[in-house]
């Protein structure tokens, strides 16, 4: 199958997700791997109204957008889920795919009809529990019937894929007959550069922290913030999609600065700058309890050290940061206490690579992946 052919070819996999692709490290890794082996068409959400229509991606990936303007993290975007997902399955009735691979719930429901009336296979990818991510928990109802259909649908699609054991423990008994683990893990193929001795070792007098990420309240931003508000020679690097009014109190520090909201490529270009990456989320939040970001591994691929607050077995086992409470104070002694200590940062920041290079890389990932969908006879 020729992607250029953009009509009504038919496709190996119809991957969808509700953003525009391209900023979102995990489904273009997803992408590229499936696409060693399969043709797929690819189905988006251009919610900014700032990319186009169609592009292809290497001879056997055709992405193709939904062009209507909609809201991140807000109530009413329920109000344009039906458009979507309307139109989602017009392209797979026109595409016929032989697998659907839907990420997350909000592309699993149109992909969950199609399953039953065309007897495709449905791979459910879930990156976040939607109720413990998006809806509050005082709506208790509401949270208990939005966790109830993602479970049954999970049981009832083909294969369940999750980021670690902790969410798939989450579904408790709904769970398919195929259940696999593919991790948040890094891309080493031609990162073999990243860890740089003179840039890791370097003893200037700024301490740059990089956060590359959804720009909400709930990502310890404001706690960094206060943590280094009367530091002198610690700057921390923002860049990522606003959700919320946090950057504007952030900015009002002269320690912060914002840079925007880059690709995956550029993403790991700034974080490579970094002397630390601080990873904290919210546990007030039920889905951050349970939080294995992309962002920790993205560290521990360029040598860089952490600070956070999540994945406390993955941090101890391989010695790659600090863990540290969800609170101002302790993020501020963790930041203090590797500012002058260049060498304790390069060996946190080695330890991490070369975890990441024996067993938190996608290229195992990839591996799983290719053959959960060998299971299905592709």
């Amino acid at each position: 199958m020729n992607a250029k052919s953009g009509g009504a070819s038919f496709f190996d996999v119809a991957l969808i997700r509700s953003n525009p692709i391209l900023y979102e490290l995990r489904v273009l890794k997803v992408i590229r791997s499936l696409s060693k082996k399969y043709s797929l068409l690819v189905l988006g959400w251009d919610r900014d109204g700032t990319h186009s229509f169609s592009e292809v991606m290497g001879k056997n990936v055709l992405v193709k957008r939904f062009k209507i303007k909609a809201p991140y993290a807000r109530f009413y975007l329920i109000l344009y889920y039906p458009l979507f997902w309307l139109w989602v399955l017009k392209n797979l009735l026109i595409h016929r795919p032989k697998v659907v691979h839907a990420c997350d719930l909000d592309a699993l429901i149109p992909s969950y009809f199609f399953k039953l009336f065309f007897s495709a296979k449905l791979v459910f990818d879930n990156f976040d529990r939607f109720a413990m991510a998006f809806i509050p928990i005082e709506y208790r109802l509401l949270y208990s019937v939005i966790n109830k259909i993602e479970e049954v649908l999970a049981k009832n699609s083909d294969a369940l894929i999750t980021v670690s054991e902790e969410r798939r423990s989450s579904f408790g008994g709904y769970l398919p007959k195929h259940v696999e683990i593919i991790m948040n893990c890094p891309n080493l193929e031609n990162y073999n550069d990243r860890i740089n001795d003179k840039q890791k070792l370097k003893v200037d007098k700024i301490l740059t922290l990089v956060y590359a990420g959804a720009i909400s309240r709930d990502r310890g931003l404001l706690l960094i913030s206060k943590a280094i508000e009367n530091e002198k020679n610690v700057h921390l690097i923002l860049a990522g999609r606003v959700l919320d009014d946090t950057l504007k109190h952030l900015l009002k520090n002269p320690n912060v600065s914002y840079v925007g909201l880059l690709k995956a490529d550029e993403v790991l270009k700034l974080e490579r700058m970094a002397d630390v990456i601080p990873i904290l989320y919210d546990p007030s939040i039920p889905i951050n309890r349970v939080a294995s970001p992309n962002k920790l591994f993205e560290a521990m691929m360029l040598g860089v050290p952490v600070i956070t607050n999540v994945c406390a077995g993955i941090v101890k086992q391989t010695g790659c940061g600090l863990l540290v409470r969800y609170d101002a104070r302790d993020v501020k002694s963790a930041i203090l206490y590797l500012k002058d200590k260049p060498l304790l940062r390069k060996k946190m920041g080695f330890n991490g690579y070369l975890a990441c290079k024996k067993a938190y890389n996608w290229m195992l990932m990839e591996e799983k992946l290719l053959k959960l969908y060998s299971s299905f006879g592709m």
